[in-house]
């Protein structure tokens, strides 16, 4: 009897252990298939249908052998699946956790291209967290896995995120330029390219190279690169004083953003259709429920646009106003060309003669002059006399004639002096008047950046 009880309790083992293996691949069955319909539900743009499979299927897969090679690996897909659905929702803290833990399965069972994306995905919730370094540090792994795997296309994608999340954050806008232009070398996507190029070449204050690349962009048929572009170029000639260009820039730019506000609700309707007819499918029951939801989706859409298009004529308003204190602006550079104290610098300028020497300068025309030019100049002379009190009127008529660009003989001819004598006034001035012991800007530097 004993070897009989032998075979017995044998073959019960053997027969348990065959059931825990059918049990435990039909789990693993069960969680893949789980994972799929979520991967369907994303792809279609339902993000929270989708986290919930995904969320299903990580409770299924901890049912399973926690060290079979493939419950890993579909944990680290379905981990980095989660976490990039929380990140889009800014939930960065879970997202950066789902994606570390995926990286580490990725890592231990030597599956290079899942670790390269799930390092990316940490990238990009760590940048959003503000955690730059730590987000740096996954970003150049990732790209130099992509390298060893010669996945330049992928390489190229996560060096215009460490560019754009990274450097930009950091206001490091020369390692910005050269990261995006090794990129752009590498046949990387040409107007995120040139975007990202424009925007660090105007924070670099090279505007020409930035207006340039930003042209490039505004090609692209996507209406938020061309809403950057646009934006940026308004920016750049309005700082440069032209203003009718900044306008038109200005004017392209609502108009994308009225075209990327109607691609918005058209993705979305897109979106909503599908989750319909699959609600349909699966419960007729919710549709009722749906509709409301479009109703209250409807109801903030409209209000969103409400919202935008007060904006933009808020923006308008203002280029308007700016456009205005130009034009009065002119009409005071009109007034001053007209004065009598200008008139005998200009044609001292073009030719001194003994007829161009031939003046008299009164005070009610320097009264003028001095007027003039704290209204062109936005309150210069004021401004001077606030920061450095110890100037004179002499002294602020000398600032005020450099400020127009006037030569040293000139002014020392207005200000009947030696061109030599007017050299050593001038010195002093900085030096006694301006702080120049301290200040290492020359006089006209000085005058210039008040």
């Amino acid at each position: 009897m004993q070897p009989f009880k032998r075979y017995i309790t044998i073959a019960l083992l053997v027969m348990a252990t065959v059931f825990v293996s059918c049990r435990q691949a039909s789990r693993y069955d069960e969680a893949l298939a789980i994972y799929n319909k979520g991967v369907e539900l994303r792809e279609a743009k339902q993000n929270e249908d989708a986290a919930k499979c995904f969320s299903d299927a990580l409770v299924t897969l901890n049912l399973c052998d926690a060290e079979n090679y493939d419950v890993k690996a579909l944990k680290a897909e379905t981990e980095d699946r989660l976490g990039e659905i929380y990140w889009l929702q800014g939930l960065f803290e879970e997202a950066l956790e789902l994606h570390l833990d995926a990286s580490t399965l990725s890592r231990e069972l030597d599956r290079p291209v899942s670790l390269m994306k799930s390092l990316r995905n940490a990238g990009r919730a760590a940048a959003s967290l503000k955690n730059l370094e730590e987000a740096e540090d996954y970003f150049n792994e990732a790209i130099s896995i992509a390298k060893s795997l010669n996945d330049n296309n992928f390489a190229n994608d996560v060096c215009l995120d460490l560019a754009r999340d990274i450097y930009m954050e950091k206001e490091d806008f020369g390692k910005m330029v050269s990261v995006v232009s090794q990129a752009f070398d590498n046949d990387a996507e040409p107007y995120q390219c040139h975007l990202l190029l424009g925007l660090a070449n105007y924070y670099l204050e090279n505007d020409d190279e930035a207006i340039s690349h930003l042209n490039e962009a505004a090609k692209s048929d996507k209406a938020g690169f061309k809403m950057s572009a646009y934006q940026t170029l308004y920016y750049i000639y309005q700082m440069r004083g032209d203003y009718s260009k900044a306008l038109e820039y200005h004017e392209l730019y609502n108009e994308n953003m009225i075209e990327a506000d109607h691609q918005h609700r058209s993705e979305e309707m897109q979106r909503i259709k599908s989750e319909n007819d699959l609600k349909m499918q699966e419960n007729a029951l919710k549709e009722k429920q749906k509709t409301r939801t479009l109703f209250f989706c409807g109801v903030l859409g409209i209000l969103a646009i409400a919202l935008i298009i007060m904006i933009l004529l808020f923006r308008q308003r203002s280029l308007r106003a700016q456009i205005e204190a130009e034009k009065t602006k002119n009409q005071f550079e009109a007034a001053l060309k007209k004065n009598k104290v200008y008139v005998t610098a200009l044609a001292l300028t073009e030719q001194i003669t003994a007829s161009t020497l031939d003046f008299n300068l009164d005070d009610d025309s320097w009264d003028d002059f001095m007027n003039l030019i704290n209204l062109i100049y936005n309150d210069l002379n004021n401004k001077l006399i606030a920061k450095y009190p110890s100037l004179t009127q002499e002294d602020l008529k000398i600032c005020s004639l450099t400020r127009l660009g006037m030569s040293n003989q000139v002014i020392a001819i207005l200000m009947n002096t030696q061109t030599a004598s007017y050299a050593r006034r001038k010195s002093r001035i900085k030096q006694e008047k301006m702080n120049g012991s301290e200040d290492t800007r020359s006089f006209e530097e000085i005058i210039e950046d008040i």
